[in-house]
């Protein structure tokens, strides 16, 4: 009983914090979905994309209502996605656990050692940015020091147009097929990727980025489900039922608040905490497994 309670409160919280991150929750759903199920990683990585989907819905609709999602861009990058998650889902059958957690742990890795340097960089300052995830190495070092706040916070809560070229969109496209991968392979919504194309390449604002990334990471998902449905694969209906509506319901209270009065600073640290735990429940079940 103790263990559903705390899972139900997980599922809850992972869905509040990520729903304005611009990822579905996936990087902490599949270790929780372990810890509940003991289900098989193609079993759990299916459930994790439902909920990931769930979590899309929800946020992309707050995200929507503030004029925060570029559709078209959306859309355009959805189709490498799509292509990356059948890959992903082929990948995942077709590998033993060990390979999967190791895939996972090195994603996962990698996110916490580049959100920790951005982190740093603010040097104490409150972020504007969610997550940011953008190097403001080149602005501090070209603007004097009495307005580099200012200026690093207007790049941060606007769209750099400039960037929005053909071959920039091309560029990003191509790259959410590594994000289509993690979704079909891993049970990730694929934000990992997405968020940094959009904010990096395709110059968008952070708020913009994380509600057009959800676009993207509902169309994996619904690709992702359908190769798994396809394949035969065992879904427990039941797990999906019961967790759905919390999502749903962390999503929304999430977004909703985190859209107005979200501060990036604080929440990027605790997200990399949460990534943390994360990482030390893969390592174990890693060594299990070996």
């Amino acid at each position: 009983m103790w263990l559903l309670v705390l899972g139900i409160l997980a599922v809850f919280g992972i869905s509040f914090i990520y729903s304005n991150l611009g990822m579905g929750g996936g990087v902490l759903f599949v270790p929780l979905l372990f810890w509940l199920t003991g289900y098989s990683e193609d079993t759990v990585v299916a459930i994790s994309l439902c909920l990931v989907m769930a979590n899309c819905i929800t946020s992309l609709w707050n995200h929507q209502r503030e004029k925060l999602v570029a559709w078209k861009l959306g859309w355009t990058m959805a189709i490498g996605a799509a292509g990356g998650t059948l890959l992903g889902v082929w990948f995942n059958i077709n590998t033993g656990k060990e390979i999967f957690l190791g895939l996972f742990l090195a994603v996962v890795l990698t996110v916490i050692i580049k959100m920790l340097i951005d982190w740093a960089r603010a040097g104490g300052r409150t972020r504007s940015r969610m997550g940011c995830l953008l190097s403001d190495w080149g602005i501090r070092r070209s603007v004097p020091r009495s307005r580099r706040r200012r200026r690093y916070v207007n790049v941060c809560e606007s769209d750099d147009d400039s960037k929005l070229t053909k071959k920039r969109q091309a560029v990003a496209s191509t790259g959410t097929v590594g994000a289509g991968f993690m979704s079909g392979a891993l049970g990730l919504g694929g934000g990992v990727i997405n968020v940094p194309l959009l904010l990096y390449v395709l110059g968008r604002c952070t708020k913009r980025a994380a509600g057009t990334s959800f676009v993207i990471m509902l169309v994996s998902g619904l690709v992702g489900l359908a190769g798994y449905l396809a394949s035969g694969t065992y879904i427990d209906w039941t797990y999906v039922a019961a967790l759905t509506p919390v999502v749903f319901a962390g999503s929304f209270i999430g977004s909703r608040w985190g859209i107005k009065k979200l501060k990036g600073r604080h929440v990027q640290l605790l997200f990399i905490m949460v990534l943390g735990i994360a990482v030390a429940k893969a390592v174990y079940d890693l060594m299990m497994v070996l």
